[in-house]
């Protein structure tokens, strides 16, 4: 996902994301831990000041409904550590740009220009993929003041964490695809129903349901199921103002093709978003089965297809009792990100 320009109206301080190509290190391990980690590293490793602010704003919480889960969780290590330091998925460097052991840091990432451009005041968040090892997201973050820095924690934490989650969607989806690739079902899709996704060998047919329309998709051990509906749409794009709209179709989708689960209008939320190459809108909730005690979390997206007067769900849903959720929709998603008319 393309990000747009951030402008932070301090201290004549203009935050842009900018990405900057790979540049190699001193390692040549595989990144090593989970997606939702993230290593922070700071001048001292000292959680206070900003580096506090950082923190709260990376370890954001999610609710999962049953059970509130971090976005990510976070290990802070002092810069006199990260020559020693095992890579990891994510990164983030934190600090004040030209100062103490972090700030040589930050130069070996961002390069003469790109440390001129924060002291200009024209970018404080760099992206760098594949740095300092190949599959490694590094984040930088920095300014050229403590105050700035803290403002920059606290008022742009949603962007950073959403270039680390796009990152990883990214990664999980290249590594999947690159472990085999169902091509003949995706073949089957496109012929049959007019849409496609790029499958991993993993996701298999589950239901194809012609009275919904619908058919999902299962990789099985926790249950995560990508399904696509499609219903008639009289508008060329789809909008948060036809959230109730929304929802009505999603739960008449859900209780016939998903046998009969149902979920409350008051847990859940919508947002305008992307979905791959198409504006989208956004559900998050929990659904539960009106027939058995089960229940769990799902993302489903909204995409209005002008051409053919249509609607089109996709649903990522996931089972998974006593299981953390957020890694599980995040290769879900990660998928449906692929969808394509």
């Amino acid at each position: 996902m393309k990000y747009p320009l951030i402008l932070l109206a301090l201290a004549s301080l203009a935050g842009l994301l900018c990405s900057c190509g790979s540049q190699g290190g001193p390692f040549n391990t595989p990144p090593a831990g989970s997606y939702s980690g993230i290593v922070l590293v700071t001048e001292t490793g000292k959680i206070e000041g900003p580096v506090a602010d950082m923190v709260n704003s990376l370890q954001h919480e999610l609710d999962f409904y049953t059970k509130n889960e971090l976005q990510f969780r976070v290990r802070v290590v002092p810069a006199s550590q990260f020559d020693k330091e095992i890579p990891a998925k994510n990164m983030v460097i934190f600090g004040i740009v030209n100062q103490g052991s972090l700030g040589g840091i930050i130069e070996q990432f961002i390069g003469p220009a790109g440390v001129r451009s924060v002291l200009e005041g024209k970018y404080s968040i760099f992206k760098k993929m594949d740095s300092p090892v190949k599959g490694q997201l590094t984040v930088i973050v920095t300014a050229v003041s403590n105050d700035i820095l803290a403002s920059v924690a606290r008022e742009q934490g949603a962007v950073i964490r959403n270039i680390v989650e796009d990152g990883n969607r990214e990664r999980i989806r290249e590594s999947m695809l690159r472990q085999g690739e169902n091509a003949p079902l995706e073949r089957r899709l496109r012929e049959r129903y007019g849409f496609a996704f790029r499958i991993p060998n993993v996701y298999k047919m589950d239901e194809e349901r012609p009275e919904v329309p619908g058919v999902s998709l299962l990789n099985p051990e926790p249950p995560r199921v990508l399904s696509v509906s499609w219903h008639a749409f009289g508008k060329e794009s789809v909008s948060l103002a036809d959230s109730n709209e929304l929802f009505q179709l999603r739960a008449d989708v859900s209780f016939k093709l998903f046998d009969k689960y149902v979920m409350r209008r008051e847990l859940v939320k919508f947002a305008d978003t992307q979905l791959g190459h198409y504006r989208a809108v956004r559900m998050d909730g929990y659904w539960e089965s009106s027939v058995e005690p089960a229940g769990g979390s799902f993302v489903c997206f909204f995409v209005a297809d002008r051409v053919k007067s249509r609607i089109w769900l996709i649903d990522c849903l996931v089972y998974a009792p006593g299981q953390d959720k957020n890694e599980l929709l995040r290769e879900a998603i990660a998928i449906a990100e692929t969808f394509s008319l």
